[in-house]
């Protein structure tokens, strides 16, 4: 794993709850104390929470702490302000929030199994703001950017920033795909709107698609710290079956 160490770990959360949720069929929502339990491990073990502005400057290799990593949250459902934001902020530690602007006040209509898990209202979404959560852009509707045309990467990418900014005064700097998914005309029309960075889920491409990793409600302490060994989706799947390198990672994980 030499040359990759420097990077920051990328969290990636999607909705929160007061306790464990069990209707919840795609695994998105972690409970107040699991995302509190997380927190503290990794304040006790020295690790350094980074704001957008201490993560882009980790990206470009100045003054990067030995153990850092983001925030980042999804879809903007409305259980992040009342669940998720206060366990950050009583923690101190600050996120990023990708927001589909064109869904505001409406329903997660595009997981078919939980299509009414509701979406933040714009003035949610700026109160957020104003208390000092980064805002990012999470595409226009949640739609997957993979063959889009040109008007349609235009409206996910420059018309929804404008969006966001309509809504929080504040213009997004950040912007994660829906999905994770992208193609090259997507990376582009990303980059060309002015985003300073990009988050992906699974495949990088750079600094406008950065791979995240994506805390599960069901994640045991084991598995959280596997999580935050660098690139460890890369090694656990070339570890394949075997169990002499999975052990390895399980020792390594006991450090982290």
């Amino acid at each position: 794993m030499t040359g990759v160490k420097w990077q920051p770990t990328v969290l990636m959360y999607h909705g929160f709850s007061h306790g464990y949720r069990t209707d919840d069929p795609y695994h998105l929502v972690v409970s107040d104390r699991n995302l509190d339990d997380q927190l503290g491990h990794l304040r006790t073990r020295g690790w350094t929470a980074l704001d957008l502005d201490g993560y882009l400057t980790a990206l470009d290799r100045r003054g990067l702490p030995g153990r850092s990593y983001l925030v980042t949250i999804d879809d903007a459902l409305r259980s992040v302000a009342e669940v998720g934001a206060p366990v950050l902020a009583r923690a101190g530690v600050p996120s990023i929030l990708f927001t589909p602007p064109g869904l505001l006040g409406g329903t997660t209509r595009w997981l078919a199994e939980q299509p009414d898990e509701p979406i933040l209202t714009s003035d949610q979404l700026r109160a957020l703001s104003d208390d000092g959560m980064e805002m990012g852009v999470h595409g226009w509707d949640h739609a997957t950017m993979k063959g889009m045309t040109d008007a349609e990467l235009t409206r996910n990418t420059v018309d929804a920033r404008a969006a966001v900014a309509d809504a929080t005064g504040v213009l997004p700097r950040a912007f994660a795909y829906p999905f994770g998914d992208y193609d090259e005309r997507a990376l582009a029309a990303v980059a060309r709107a002015g985003y300073e960075v990009a988050f992906s889920v699974y495949d990088g491409r750079g600094r406008h698609a950065v791979p995240r990793v994506d805390v599960k409600p069901d994640d045991s302490v084991r598995a959280f710290r596997l999580k935050l060994i660098p690139r460890y989706r890369l090694v656990w799947r070339a570890a394949g079956v075997v169990r002499p390198v999975r052990r390895l990672l399980r020792t390594a994980a006991q450090r982290t």
